[in-house]
């Protein structure tokens, strides 16, 4: 019942539509068993045993474009010298769609304002199924543009749905248009890295509904494209393909590709559901064969790449997955990722975890000479919509990127309802959360050189080093590009080291169990490349005066240098805001 209303709506949604023009009538198609001729468009003779044909033009010229790249999602094609496409549909076709040409502006669904560049007509394998696609030319190629990446909204019930469109999103749309105004964060676009809903098919119309017609004070919609996650199966199918289904005609095809400036963008599924209880499923981080096939070929069709950057979209991370060593540990994503090497600059962008982390692939280097960096996003509902924190004690939200060229310039975590410089928290390391003595008191204690253990025996790692210093959260640093110093009457006092060893953020994880009474082991989720830490003076941190942590980012290949700033130690659960 639902799948047809969706189907119902999508039809009348592409009659209107300036970007998919219609499908062929199955009253004028012709017959595979009837007619021996195709369809002639444009003055290209199609031929009857292609079942996919149509054509791509331009909406000022009204011309056809040539070599624009078409995908069934399993097969690519390009256009001929007058706009033409025609190729043999897949046995698993669902939708033809093109790649966006770097040239033309992204269409947009005339209800939804959701990008549209796929049909969303049924694919009728007996006959020709004509879509054609009209696109509107851009003045000139953008070769500066923005990203924003939403991580997780992971949206389970009407609650989670409202505190998404109450929070997240107005915040977004605040920040990104009082920055417009101001000159900075223009062209932008956005994508979802995956899980829209939580094992509940009931929320998708809704959360379809609240990515619908996301306009910006400017009056400018911003496209939000998306990607499939595991909860975005429906775990009543008993494949995978299947509870795909209704993602799809909500959303679209989830492999696809498209051009802005300089860039390639690709976004992927990269989970492999296995098995179902019918609430949820099982599944494992994987790129089939054949979507690893389709990959090469959309790549091989990209021109220059060595003058490009690519971003490549997937929901489970690829840190630790794409082993150079045992490529066949997580299957092909050692082999996709070699793919990108290919371009001069190379970005995987991830939701999926519920914390931030940026890994960078020091065996793959791209053809500029970096190696390929992964940006795991924390996800907008945080732990859940518990409250106002990723798992290890980042804020709910999302982050902006600056394109220049065929180089990332720049990128910001945002956290959601604060301000763009809280980039990093500063705790004692002397400090005890939980126990009889501690402060903020619990049932449960933690220390940062104990750590400490929840319910069900859940255990938090600490490091014993911590003790007498200045512990620094830092949720968007990394191995490599921060530099991080104490000042003291701002005179340098020395520079902090990143802990060896993962560790959790204790006083967010003391929240978690003492204060909003989480009970299992995923609350005490350890992460590297968070923490940092130097001896303060005396060995109290709690006595210093006039103290300043400067935390210094160099964006690599754009060498752009940002500047965050810390002086008051995080003592309490301020700022974490228990909600429910």
């Amino acid at each position: 019942m639902v799948r047809n209303f969706v189907f119902s709506l999508l039809f009348v949604t592409a009659l209107i539509s300036g970007a998919v023009a219609y499908a062929e009538p199955a009253s004028d198609a012709p017959c595979f068993h009837k007619n021996k001729k195709g369809l002639v468009i444009n003055g290209t003779k199609t031929l009857i045993s292609n079942n996919l044909v149509g054509l791509v033009k331009d909406s000022r010229t009204g011309k056809g474009i040539a070599g624009v790249p078409v995908t069934d999602g399993y097969t690519f094609t390009v256009t001929d010298r007058n706009g033409v496409y025609q190729f043999v549909a897949d046995e698993k076709c669902r939708n033809v769609y093109y790649t966006l040409p770097a040239e033309y502006k992204t269409a947009l669904d005339p209800v939804t304002k959701l990008p549209l560049f796929y049909s969303t007509t049924p694919i009728d394998r007996s006959r020709q199924n004509r879509n054609d696609f009209v696109l509107e030319p851009l003045d000139a190629p953008e070769k500066d543009f923005t990203l924003v990446m939403i991580g997780d909204p992971q949206c389970k019930t009407d609650s989670d749905v409202h505190r998404f469109e109450t929070e997240t999103l107005p915040d977004l749309n605040r920040f990104m248009s009082e920055s417009q105004a101001k000159g900075k964060y223009l062209n932008a676009y956005a994508v979802t890295l995956g899980d829209l809903t939580f094992d509940n098919t009931v929320q998708w119309g809704p959360m379809h509904k609240a990515l619908s017609g996301f306009a910006l004070e400017s009056g400018d919609y911003l496209p939000i494209y998306n990607c499939v996650g595991n909860h975005d199966h429906d775990a009543a199918c008993v494949d995978d393909y299947t509870a795909t289904q209704t993602y799809v005609d909500l959303f679209g095809p989830t492999d696809y590709s498209f051009n802005r400036g300089d860039v390639h963008f690709v976004v992927m599924d990269d989970v492999a559901v296995t098995t179902t209880n019918g609430k949820t499923w099982k599944y494992a981080d994987n790129i089939s064969d054949r979507q690893l096939e389709w990959l090469k070929s959309d790549l091989a069709l990209v021109k220059d790449k060595e003058e490009k950057m690519i971003v490549f979209c997937a929901h489970i991370q690829f840190r630790h997955n794409a082993d150079k060593d045992n490529p066949d540990k997580i299957k092909n994503m050692a082999a996709a990722m070699d793919c990108l090497t290919d371009f001069h600059e190379a970005h995987v962008m991830i939701g999926h975890t519920h914390y931030a982390q940026n890994f960078i692939h020091h065996d793959y280097v791209t053809k500029g000479g970096t190696p390929v960096y992964e940006h795991i996003h924390g996800a907008a509902c945080g732990a859940w919509w518990s409250c106002n924190l990723n798992l290890a004690g980042s804020p709910n939200g999302y982050s902006v990127y600056e394109v220049s060229g065929k180089t990332m310039k720049n990128w910001l975590a945002k956290g959601t309802g604060e301000s763009p410089d809280l980039q990093m928290r500063v705790y004692d390391g002397n400090q005890i959360y939980g126990g009889a003595e501690g402060h903020p008191s619990g049932e449960y204690e933690y220390s940062w050189t104990e750590g400490g253990i929840g319910p069900k025996g859940a255990q938090a790692p600490g490091f014993s080093g911590l003790k007498g210093c200045f512990v620094a959260s830092i949720w968007n640093s990394d191995e490599d590009n921060w530099k991080v110093e104490l000042f003291q009457d701002g005179k340098k006092v020395g520079d902090f080291k990143q802990v060896p060893s993962e560790i959790g953020d204790v006083c967010a994880i003391s929240f978690f169990y003492n204060d909003l009474g989480r009970k299992t082991a995923t609350w005490s989720r350890s992460t590297p490349q968070y923490y940092w830490y130097i001896e303060a003076p005396g060995g109290d941190p709690t006595k210093v005066q006039n103290w300043e942590v400067l935390a210094t980012q160099t964006i690599p290949g754009g060498g752009v240098v940002n500047e965050y700033k810390c002086s008051t130690l995080q003592t309490d659960y301020s700022g974490f805001r228990n909600v429910e």
